[in-house]
Formats: C-alpha cells, structure tokens, sequence
C-alpha cells in the first residue's frame, strides 16, 4: 500500500532544486550581447527576468502539491494500520473467547 509514497517524497524534494535551475538558466539568457538604448535594455532585460522567475514558481508549486499529497497520504495509511491491528486484535479476542 505504501507503494509510491517515496517516489512522491523525492518529488516533493527535488521539485524546488529543478525549479532554482530553470531560474538559474533563465537568468544567464536574461543578459545577451546588446546595443542599444539603455531604456530598452533596461526594458528587455526586465521583462526576461521576470519570465525566468516561472520555472522557480512552478517547482515550489509542484513540491508544495507533492509534499502536501504525501503527507495527506501518509496519515491515511497510518489510520488505516491503527485501524486493520484493531480488528485484528478484536478478531483474535473473538477466537480466544469462542475457544474456552
């Protein structure tokens, strides 16, 4: 049942770091070579930062979806468990009542 639960825990992990090089990229592409006025470098350069931001944006989304998915999954598995011992242990109550 718990099948899946680590994969989602590195992907909850890994996402941001993902996200940090997407930015990292995007931030390195933000500056070419360019001649011109400086308003419209300036304007260029602004508008290329602020698209290199969305990888970072998408990889905390991603891990806080994930993070939160096995978190929410991991407390249905253990109250599942607390759950299935208790009916064994009143099952093996049952046997051990009927038996005497």
């Amino acid at each position: 049942m718990k099948r899946g639960m680590n994969s989602l825990a590195s992907i909850a992990v890994t996402a941001p770091f993902v996200g940090v090089l997407g930015w990292v990229l995007g931030f390195y592409n933000s500056f070419p070579g360019f001649v011109g006025e400086k308003s419209a470098l300036l304007a260029i350069v602004n508008e290329r930062l602020s698209e290199s931001l969305m990888p970072i944006e998408l990889g905390l989304l991603v891990a806080l979806l994930a993070y939160f998915g096995h978190t929410y999954l991991l407390s249905r598995l253990e109250d599942f468990d607390l759950e299935m011992e208790n009916a064994s242990l009143q099952l093996l109550n049952q046997l051990a009542s009927t038996n005497i």
